[in-house]
Order: C-alpha cells, then sequence, then structure tokens
C-alpha cells in the first residue's frame, strides 16, 4: 500500500484517507484555486430561523445534557447566551463553508451544539448564528486569501449579533460562549462592540476560549481574576504537561491571558484535581469528575494527567477546551450570575442604571429574580 495521508474530525469515528500523491493535488487546488469559492454573496438574512443553528424557540440541539439529573433551563431562563462556534468545515476546495452545506449544517447542529453550546443551558437561552466560516484549509492559503475568509465569516457574525442585540436581547443579561475561530470571531466582535454599544451594561461574562488573548486586547473589557466577577472574559488553551498547541490563533496585546477553569483565578497555581466538577466526552453520555489538575503556565492551560476519551493531537487538547471543563463551565456561569444579579439589585436601588445600549428604546436592564440553583452528583 502506496503513502497516504489520513485526517478526522473530533465527534466523526470515520478516518478518511488518501493517497500523497492525490493530497498534494488536492492540497494545490485548494490553496491557488478556492480563494473566492462560496465568497460573497447576499448577506445573511437572520430574521429567518433557519439561519440559526438554534433559537431558544426552536427545538435543537443545545437543548441536551449529557446526564439526567441536569435540566436544560432554556425555557424559563432570564439570561441569553451567544454561541459562536469552531472550525467545523474542513472542506479543500473552498475557503468559507456555505450555510447551505447539509454536511456542515449537521456538524454544527449535531455535534457542537451538543458538546459545547449545551454547557450553558443552565443559565441562559442560547441563541447561534450559522455563518459561512473560513475552512481548515483557508488557514494554509495566502495572507490575502485568509484575511478575506475570516472577514466573511465575521460579517456573518456581526450581522447575526446586531439582529440579535435589536430583536432578542431585550435588555437581558448576556454571556458569550466561543472557542477557536469563534473566539477569532469573538475578540473582534468585542473589539467593536465593547464599548461603541455599552455591552458592558449587559455582559456577565464572556468565555472566549482557545484564543490567544492579552490583558491588552480590550479597551475596557478586563480578564476575569475571580469566579464570581462579571463584566469581564476568561480563555484559555489547554495542553497535557509541557505541551504546545499549534492550533490556537490570536495576536496577544500585553500579557498572555489563561484563566484557569477550576479555580478561575489568572495565576500560575497548580489547583488538583479535587475541584475539576467535570469533563464530558464526545460520546455526550457521562459526566466525569475529577480528572485532571490544572496550572496555567506560559499563556497556556496545562493538564495533568492526559485525560483518556477527550480529543487531542499528541498533548494539544485544543479540540477539548470546552467539552473537558464542561462542568465548571457550567457550574461557574450560574455563580456570575447570581453575582450579576446583586450588583445590579445594588445599582437598582442607587438609580444608577441610566446608561443603555443605544437601539434599546426601554433603555433599563429590568430586575431579574434570581434563578433556582441547579444541583448534580459530586463523586
Amino acid at each position: 500500500m502506496g503513502t497516504v495521508m489520513c485526517y478526522s474530525f473530533s465527534g466523526d469515528s470515520e478516518v478518511k484517507c488518501i493517497g500523497i500523491a492525490s493530497a498534494i493535488i488536492l492540497i494545490y487546488l485548494a490553496l491557488y484555486s478556492c480563494a473566492n469559492a462560496n465568497g460573497p454573496a447576499e448577506m445573511i438574512d437572520y430574521a429567518r430561523s433557519e439561519n440559526w443553528a438554534s433559537l431558544p424557540s426552536v427545538k435543537n440541539n443545545s437543548m441536551l445534557v449529557p446526564d439526567p439529573m441536569l435540566k436544560s433551563q432554556q425555557g424559563a431562563a432570564e439570561a441569553d447566551v451567544f454561541y459562536i462556534y469552531p472550525t467545523v468545515y474542513t472542506s479543500l476546495f473552498y475557503n468559507n463553508a456555505s450555510i447551505d452545506d447539509t454536511d456542515y449544517r449537521e456538524d454544527v447542529s449535531n455535534f457542537l451544539l451538543t458538546t459545547q453550546a449545551s454547557s450553558l443551558n443552565n443559565i441562559g437561552k442560547i441563541y447561534t448564528p450559522y455563518c459561512r466560516q473560513a475552512s481548515l484549509w483557508a488557514y494554509l492559503d495566502t495572507e490575502e486569501a485568509r484575511k478575506k475568509a475570516l472577514d466573511i465569516a465575521y460579517s456573518d457574525v456581526e450581522s447575526a449579533f446586531h439582529y440579535y442585540l435589536e430583536h432578542y436581547n431585550q435588555g437581558r443579561p448576556l454571556f458569550i460562549l466561543s472557542h477557536s475561530q469563534g473566539s477569532q470571531v469573538a475578540v473582534r466582535l468585542l473589539r467593536e462592540y465593547y464599548t461603541r454599544f455599552h455591552l458592558g451594561r449587559i455582559l456577565v461574562a464572556a468565555y472566549i476560549i482557545g484564543e490567544r488573548v492579552g490583558t491588552r486586547t480590550f479597551a475596557g473589557l478586563k480578564p476575569c481574576t475571580a469566579a464570581a466577577q462579571t463584566n469581564c472574559f476568561v480563555t484559555w488553551g489547554t495542553v497535557a504537561q509541557g505541551g504546545n498547541s499549534e492550533m490556537m490563533t490570536g495576536h496577544i496585546r500585553g500579557t498572555p491571558v489563561c484563566v484557569n477553569p477550576l479555580s478561575w483565578r489568572m495565576d500560575n497555581r497548580v489547583v488538583s484535581s479535587s475541584h475539576h466538577h467535570g469533563g464530558v466526552p464526545d460520546t455526550f453520555d457521562k459526566i466525569r469528575p475529577h480528572l485532571v489538575s490544572a496550572k496555567c503556565d506560559r499563556g497556556l492551560l496545562n493538564i495533568e494527567p492526559a485525560p483518556v476519551g477527550f480529543a487531542h493531537d499528541g498533548k494539544d487538547y485544543h479540540e477539548s477546551d470546552i467539552n473537558l471543563f464542561y462542568m465548571d463551565i457550567r457550574h461557574n456561569a450560574e455563580v456570575r450570575f447570581q453575582q450579576y444579579l446583586r450588583e445590579n439589585a445594588k445599582a437598582n436601588s442607587t438609580n444608577s442604571r441610566n446608561t443603555h445600549l443605544v437601539w434599546l428604546p426601554a433603555g433599563v436592564i429590568p430586575h431579574i429574580p434570581p434563578q433556582k440553583s441547579e444541583s448534580f452528583a459530586r463523586n
């Protein structure tokens, strides 16, 4: 048998292989003949529900839970989650996905909504727009073509976010959850929207995971340095002890940010596995607590021991950044939300809530009654 190149996608049990000569030809075609394929077309109409992978009014996989003791609260949730997913489009021929591509839509709705977005269904109504994301191969293309592909992806998400703020948010508290390419887009979105549109009035926290972010990336938006801090962002990139990540992107401004999801602090202390609330493997059929200890080092989250059953490339656990800490994120979002309620109740009592999003006619974030805490097993 001749030399072959094999590849697979996490969550997909099929491993695909092609001959090396064919691979070279396909990569050549990908790099030089498709920069404009699936490129700019008519703007996506986000008033149409079919252009959203998840809306709280339509049954979808972000409403699933990996254990029957957990409950999705999207029906009654008083907060929102805007989720921007990572790269799943691996075409060798197009630099951007088409939102009409059936396989692409299924990868997002069947895998990513399940293993990532659902982590916050205890606390928020989840909104996930389909977008013409940049393909994996666009990252290997020329700088000009790569930028164009990412600009297309951003333009779609920005359009969806604008529509969400105008038509769905209504002043409700907001979480942003993103991963990998989704976090690239989220960083740009927050840089353009945070100050200009006063997002600090509604932002509980932004979990922009799997992206290199620095302490000076944003004007005004600071890293979270405590578990109950609000109006802040967290990020990390997961590697087995001593590893590095070739899959993370981003331009660091200032000191690299790594927030440890076992302590929610931005320091380099080792946090033991006893603090690990639990990961959920891609099979989405169990919660596995106390798997790993974790320490931030050189801007990366070093874990040990290397967990079995979670997607990785050598020591790089980038693909498992979210589901390895599924229950930690879920629990932390509840802590931050309760703190947000306390802070805004105090602001109400002192009549200090007059700043508002420019397009919200009411101009006031409503008082929100505390939600019932979710209980889940501890081993």
